[in-house]
C-alpha cells in the first residue's frame, strides 16, 4: 500500500497525519468490506485488525501501547510524531464521548508533531450517516470547547472537531471516523 511508504518519506508532519488517515480509511475498508464476517467482533479484535493492515503497509501501530494509559492505536515517527486513535463500538453516545475525552485528556499531549488523534467508531446500526451527525451535536453539546469541521477531506463519514489542548494549549484535531460495519442481507 502506498500509504505507508508517503508516511516513511513524508517531509513534514502534515504529510505524515495525510498518510496516516488514508492508510486507516484503507484498513478500515478492508474491515467493512468483509463485515459479514465482523459481527461478533469485539471492539479490541476490531483494532488489533486495523493495527495489523497499518503495520503491513509499513506503519508500525501498536495497540494497547502505554501512553499516559493503554491508548486503542498509537503511531509513532520521525521528529516526534506522535497520531493516537481510540476505537469504540458504538452503543451510546456517552461511551463515544468517554472515548473522546480519553483521547483528548488521558492519552494526547497536543505538543506540536503531536497535535492529531482519531475517533474510530464500530458502527453496527442502520444509517451510520445520521448516527455520525448525531454524535456531531452530542460531542459539542458535551463539549463547550470543541468546534467542528465538516468539510475535512471530502468523506461524509468523517468529521473534524478542534479544540484548545488541556496540556499544551495548542489546538488539537481529531478526526471522527464511522466504520459501517451493519450486515442484515434481505435475500434469505
Amino acid at each position: 500500500m502506498e500509504t505507508g511508504i508517503d508516511f516513511v518519506l513524508a517531509q513534514n508532519h502534515e504529510a505524515r497525519v495525510n498518510a496516516v488517515q488514508r492508510s486507516v480509511d484503507f484498513a478500515c475498508n478492508n474491515l467493512i468490506k468483509h463485515r459479514d464476517k465482523k459481527q461478533d467482533d469485539d471492539e479490541d479484535g476490531l483494532t488489533v485488525q486495523v493495527c495489523d493492515m497499518l503495520t503491513h503497509s509499513g506503519i508500525k501501530a501498536t495497540h494497547n501501547a502505554a501512553v499516559g494509559g493503554h491508548c486503542d492505536v498509537v503511531i509513532e515517527g520521525k521528529f516526534n510524531f506522535l497520531w493516537l486513535a481510540e476505537a469504540k463500538k458504538h452503543s451510546d453516545y456517552a461511551w463515544l464521548d468517554k472515548g473522546f475525552k480519553q483521547l483528548s485528556t488521558r492519552y494526547s499531549t497536543g505538543n506540536p508533531g503531536q497535535d492529531h488523534g482519531e475517533v474510530l467508531i464500530y458502527c453496527f446500526v442502520q444509517d451510520a450517516k445520521a448516527m455520525l451527525e448525531k454524535w456531531k451535536g452530542v460531542l459539542v453539546a458535551r463539549n463547550s470547547n470543541v468546534t467542528v469541521d465538516n468539510k475535512i477531506g471530502g468523506n461524509p463519514l468523517t468529521f473534524q472537531s478542534t479544540h484548545k489542548h488541556e496540556c499544551s494549549g495548542l489546538d488539537f484535531f481529531v478526526r471522527h471516523k464511522v466504520v459501517t460495519l451493519y450486515w442484515d442481507p434481505k435475500d434469505r
